[in-house]
């Protein structure tokens, strides 16, 4: 019992900074408009690449917004600091998560949660319900954009060119603050110049449990997350 209790410990804490890692570049998302990458639709980035760090702030406002616009994304996560994370994050909207843990305190450890349901698998185990109410680690993506997160958004600045994975990006960095602990960040983000759409992140935080973390994104990749017991 004290092991399963350990195990389901982790797995709300992994859902809390799994929650923080997915709407960091969401948290401007209202702020504009306007810059380099149009609106919230998919259009092809490249028509516009000429006018890149024209305005930072909209171009990872309007990059934000094409992120959380996505249907399901998929991200490899790796951080280090008084605890170490390295997983497998599947995302479906609304309210789906698939985590799997490659390293860490539990390697093999998986954990689905759909709306206010949830679920673990230890390494090697089967498929058990987690108890209790509504998963208030996994809220709505939305529900973290409040005009008081947004006014956090500061020193956004346009860094030139980069790859990653040989794809051609854009890199801006800034500064903010969690929306919930707030735990001021900064960060580093790689947006894919034929898309418009963040493919990697890097935080640096000055204080809490995390020092650093790194997300990967795969946009392009099918996902679907399904109850693993009826």
């Amino acid at each position: 019992m004290k092991l399963e209790n350990s195990f389901r410990g982790k797995a709300m804490k992994t859902l809390t900074l799994l929650v923080f890692v997915l709407v960091v570049f969401a948290l401007a998302c209202k702020l504009g408009d306007s810059g380099l990458f149009g609106g919230s639709g998919g259009g092809n980035a490249s028509n516009t690449a000429s006018s890149a760090g024209a305005d930072p702030k909209s171009d990872v406002v309007q990059a934000s917004k094409k992120l959380v616009a996505l249907p399901s994304f998929s991200a490899k996560m790796e951080g280090f600091g008084q605890m170490e994370i390295k997983q497998q994050v599947d995302f479906v909207a609304p309210d789906r998560f698939h985590v799997t843990y490659l390293a860490g305190a539990a390697p093999g450890m998986e954990i689905i949660a759909i709306g206010d349901q949830s679920w673990m698998k230890a390494a090697g185990g089967n498929w058990s319900k987690m108890p209790g109410g509504p998963n208030t680690a996994t809220p709505n993506l939305r529900d973290s954009f409040t005009d008081e997160g947004l006014k956090t958004l500061t020193d956004v600045k346009f860094e030139g060119d980069g790859t990653v994975d040989a794809k051609p990006t854009f890199v801006y960095t800034y500064k903010n603050v969690t929306p919930k602990g707030s735990f001021p960040f900064s960060a580093k983000m790689w947006v894919d110049k034929q898309t418009g759409v963040p493919l990697q992140l890097v935080a640096d935080y000055t204080n809490g449990v995390l020092k650093q973390m790194t997300v990967k994104y795969d946009t392009a990749s099918p996902v679907s997350i399904e109850p693993p017991i009826k």
